[in-house]
């Protein structure tokens, strides 16, 4: 199938003073999620997905580009963006065969358990208590990490609300400790992913960036999922499942909930994560939401597959993140730069995945 909508987690850059963007491994984590774990259909579905082939046609591939993807190479592609903060970056890869394990292995999310950077991660349960974070800590460098935590203020330090702020802010006066902080982060982690399960986008709390100025992620995402084009004409009901989650279901969803800690810049980014398997038929899709990013970047959505091919199956990702890393002056410059930056995670996770299907 195909991607269409962001990935990796959230901003996987940093812009410096400098102007150089730095490309960090939570965004190569989140493609990895929505590229490595991405799920086949087998045999053509009984639907109107297009072949392998009519795919090539209507992806932004110049005639060259289609003939070095039959040939077995990895093709990077970009599509229009929604807005200066987005970024959407994709890769296409011809296989011989894929994996009959790949299931197994997206239900395990194993891909936090390849990744050097995720320093730790775990499941998140449908009635989710303090609990299910309790290994949730600020590593690396928890000292340095607890004391932002204390000093939060509206910015881009760490993406929080003026709730969560004030009660970081009440925590300073009391002389809090970095266990005291920890304990407060896993509840606001717990609170966010309610919010989230209750109200779905909607739910999503802003983060606040001035006195009185505030980030929607909810806007951002929602705006990933309208882009989703394909998705929308060949999967209307995944479609529609990720544009109105939770109030639309399907039999065929299976839903995965995960808070990972990625390493970024010598950070802890604590990330939530919304992975989602969409049955059709012989033919799977798989989506990853990230509705939360403690900093570096505001979030993501992925959305990965594959397709039968003549010659194998034809693997296709496109993400969409959202970074104010690329947004404001010099956008047009930046997005290029970082577009050639995430390349190379691309490359070589889909050389992975050529490893394993073969």
């Amino acid at each position: 199938m195909w991607v269409s909508s962001g990935l990796r987690h959230p901003s996987l850059f940093h812009w410096s003073k400098t102007g150089a963007v730095k490309l960090g491994v939570a965004g190569m984590v989140g493609l990895m999620g929505s590229i490595c774990l991405i799920l086949i259909g087998f045999t053509r579905p009984a639907m109107a997905v297009p072949t392998a082939e009519e795919l090539l046609k209507v992806l932004p591939l110049s005639d060259g580009e289609r003939a070095d993807v039959l040939k077995g190479e990895i093709v990077r592609f970009t599509t229009q963006e929604g807005s200066d903060r987005e970024l959407a970056l994709g890769a296409v890869l011809l296989v011989p065969k894929v994996p009959e394990n790949l299931v197994s292995l997206w239900r395990e999310a194993v891909i936090f358990k390849l990744v050097g950077a995720v320093k730790a991660f775990g499941g998140i349960s449908d009635k989710a208590k303090v609990g299910d974070f309790a290994e949730v800590k600020l590593q690396p460098n928890g000292e340095k990490e607890a004391e932002r935590y204390l000093e939060a203020e509206p910015g881009d330090t760490l993406n929080l609300d003026m709730k969560e702020i004030s009660v970081f802010q009440a925590l300073k006066a009391k002389g809090g400790s970095q266990a005291e902080v920890e304990a407060l982060v896993r509840e606001q982690l717990l609170a966010r992913y309610r919010a989230y399960r209750e109200k779905g986008l909607s739910g999503i709390p802003p983060y606040a960036r001035g006195k009185e100025k505030m980030f929607q992620l909810s806007q951002d995402l929602q705006l990933a999922t309208d882009q989703a084009k394909l998705l929308a004409k060949y999967f209307p009901s995944f479609h529609q499942i990720l544009l109105k989650y939770p109030d639309t279901q399907a039999k065929q969803l299976e839903s995965r909930f995960n808070w990972a800690n990625v390493e970024v810049f010598g950070r802890p980014t604590l990330v939530l994560s919304h992975r989602m398997l969409f049955n059709e038929g012989d033919a799977y899709v798989v989506a990853d939401r990230h509705f939360y990013a403690s900093h570096e970047y505001n979030g993501l959505q992925s959305i990965g597959g594959a397709l039968p091919a003549k010659e194998g199956s034809l693997l296709v990702s496109l993400y969409r993140i959202s970074t104010d890393g690329v947004a404001g002056f010099g956008s047009a410059a930046k997005h290029p730069v970082a577009r050639g930056l995430m390349g190379p995670y691309f490359e070589e996770i889909f050389e992975g995945i050529r490893k394993k299907a073969n």
